[in-house]
This record gives C-alpha cells, sequence and structure tokens, in this order.
C-alpha cells in the first residue's frame, strides 16, 4: 500500500470523526475557528474515502488476473466483517438501552436492510440511513463494487467504460424508480470515477512528473476551492475535485510520506475507526454524565476510546480476515502494482 495513501486515510477517517465530535457531543454550537471549520468541512473525509476507493480498486485489478469471484469475495472481506459486528453492537444497545445512541433506531426488517446493504429509511426519521448511521456511504461503496463487478463481464478494452456508465444508470436511473431507490440519485456515487481516473494517472506515471512546487500549489488550490464552496455537501464539483486534486499531489510526494509511524498505523485502522466513532462517543457522553467530566477529560477519553477499539477491531476482525482470504483467494500479477 502506497504510505501517502495510508495519510489520506488517517487524515480522511479523523476529519470525519472530528466533524461528528462537534456535531453529536456539542450539537454544533461551539464558536472557536477550528470547530466552525471541522463544522463546515470536516465531512469533506467522506469524498477523499470515496477517491481512495476507486483509486484501490482500480489498481487491484489492473494488469491482473482477477476473477469476479475473486474480485467479490476479496471486496465483501474486506468491508462486510467488521461493518456487521458493529452493527451488532448497535442493535444489542438499542435492545437494552433504547435512548443510548442518538438519530437512529431499530427494528427488525429494518436491521435485516442495514446488514444487507439495501438502503431503507431509518425508523427515526431522519432519512434513509443504516442502523449504524455512518453506513450510508457504505451502501455507495457496495453498489461501486457491484457495477465493477458487472463490468467484468466485457471485454477489457471497455471495462472502464462500463463502469463509468454503470454508475451514470445508477444515478440517473435507478434513482428514479422511486422509494428508496432515490438513495442512488446522489451525485457522490461519481466520485469513484475520479480515484480511477487519478489510478490511470498512476499507472502511466503521470503524477511521477508532477515537482514538489507544482504538488504544493495544488493543495494549496484545492483547499481554496474547499473554503470557496463552503459547507461540504459532498457535490462531485465541490467537494470531489478538489480533494482529487489533494490526492493527486500527495501520491506525487509519496517519496516524503512516513513509512511507518502512527499516521501509517491510523491509515490501517481507518475503516474501524469510521464505523465506531460514533458509540464510542456515545458511550463516553455517558461516562460524562455519570461522573460529571469536563469537556476535555471527555475529548481525551473519546480519543483514546476510539483509537483502542479501531486498533482491536483491525487485529482481531479485519486483519486476521483479510490474511485468510488473501491466503485462500489469491490473485497472479502480471504487472507491478503498488496497492
Amino acid at each position: 500500500m502506497l504510505h501517502s495513501i495510508q495519510l489520506l486515510r488517517a487524515v480522511a477517517a479523523w476529519l470525519v470523526v472530528l466533524h461528528h465530535y462537534i456535531q453529536i457531543v456539542h450539537g454544533n454550537q461551539l464558536n472557536g475557528p477550528i470547530s466552525k471549520a471541522l463544522h463546515m468541512y470536516g465531512a469533506i473525509g467522506v469524498d477523499l474515502f470515496f477517491i481512495i476507493s476507486g483509486f484501490v480498486i482500480y489498481l487491484s485489478v489492473v494488469g491482473r488476473n482477477v476473477t469476479p469471484g475473486v474480485f467479490a469475495v476479496h471486496r465483501l472481506a474486506r468491508v462486510v466483517p467488521a461493518y456487521w459486528v458493529f452493527t451488532f453492537i448497535s442493535a444489542a444497545t438499542f435492545i437494552i438501552a433504547p435512548t443510548f445512541l442518538p438519530l437512529t433506531a431499530f427494528e427488525p426488517m429494518f436491521f435485516l436492510q442495514s446488514l444487507l446493504f439495501i438502503p431503507a429509511q431509518n425508523p427515526s426519521g431522519i432519512g434513509p440511513y443504516p442502523l449504524i448511521t455512518v453506513g450510508w456511504t457504505l451502501n455507495y461503496e457496495m453498489a461501486f463494487y457491484a457495477v465493477f463487478l458487472l463490468s467484468f463481464y466485457f471485454p477489457k478494452k471497455i471495462q472502464l467504460l462500463m463502469v463509468a456508465l454503470g454508475l451514470f444508470l445508477l444515478c440517473k436511473f435507478v434513482s428514479r424508480l422511486g422509494g428508496d431507490w432515490s438513495f442512488y440519485g446522489n451525485k457522490i456515487i461519481y466520485e469513484f470515477l475520479f480515484g480511477i481516473i487519478t489510478a490511470i494517472a498512476y499507472k502511466k506515471r503521470w503524477m511521477h512528473k508532477l515537482p514538489t512546487l507544482g504538488a504544493v500549489v495544488m493543495v494549496l488550490v484545492a483547499t481554496g476551492m474547499i473554503i470557496y464552496y463552503g459547507q461540504v455537501v459532498h457535490s462531485p464539483i465541490k467537494s470531489g475535485l478538489p480533494c482529487a486534486m489533494i490526492f493527486f499531489a500527495a501520491v506525487s510526494l509519496e517519496r516524503f510520506s512516513p513509512k511507518s509511524g502512527l499516521m501509517s498505523r491510523l491509515g490501517d485502522w481507518s475503516y474501524s475507526t469510521y464505523l465506531c466513532h460514533i458509540l464510542v462517543m456515545c458511550c463516553m457522553m455517558n461516562v460524562q454524565e455519570q461522573l460529571n467530566l469536563s469537556d476535555a477529560v471527555t475529548f481525551i477519553l473519546i480519543i483514546m476510546g476510539i483509537v483502542a477499539v479501531s486498533y482491536s477491531s483491525f487485529r482481531w476482525i479485519e486483519k486476521p480476515i483479510s490474511d485468510l482470504v488473501k491466503k485462500n483467494f489469491k490473485t497472479s500479477s502480471v504487472a507491478t502494482v503498488a496497492v
């Protein structure tokens, strides 16, 4: 895995964590400049995740003898186990303490739809959010995997065209079926294509030709775009494009990325961080109420709790399953791919 991508994964996950901290713990009422910035821009970590996903999925397939079955097994093993564990934990929490988690609810059929990545209206009335509300992004992720899987059944020369066409049909026509299908009308789904485009640029070594100063300027321009457009609304142009620019620049600076250390570990744990952080926040908010802790102490406990749970989830769920799948469902590489 490219070290720059590990860094970006960590940044994306913790931007979302801090965004939700401002939203859930403080009700978006903190007035400091950092708090306001996290409230307005922290959700852009989701857009960055989608671009990273498009990049990684493309490089995991191109130049390799990957069958549709192997692709499907690898993707399911990467996403499903940890998501199911935290979904079951959330469900058990609701049964034991129905008011513990905010802005969501539990019903058996809705629970099943959440497990199967089927968009459905949350019984609490907040919209098409699964039991673990952050899982709405995984519904798009799984749709992207399904479209990519179908593209295997077309000639390789037009495979990427079929991916783009599949996402277009999903967004433009499937969403018009109405009801919960309208969930797929969100144009954020096109951001996976930005990741694929940057992966093609990487394979053609265009990123390697970008000078350091050019990369810095690209990041500054992208940051200016994000600030100019204001509150993040997951628009491919307002959020996706500047994130793609930042991603392009970061990968071009791979030689400067730390090869190990805390950021690399946080990148490894980023998926579990994304899944667990709201559960941990709610737990620590209850601890704060019971022990009358200060906001500063609660914040430290939240950060420590998220890191601990993320590590544990990666160590005992993600990594063993990933290693098992890699051992039993190998792919043959016909070209060197750094993913």
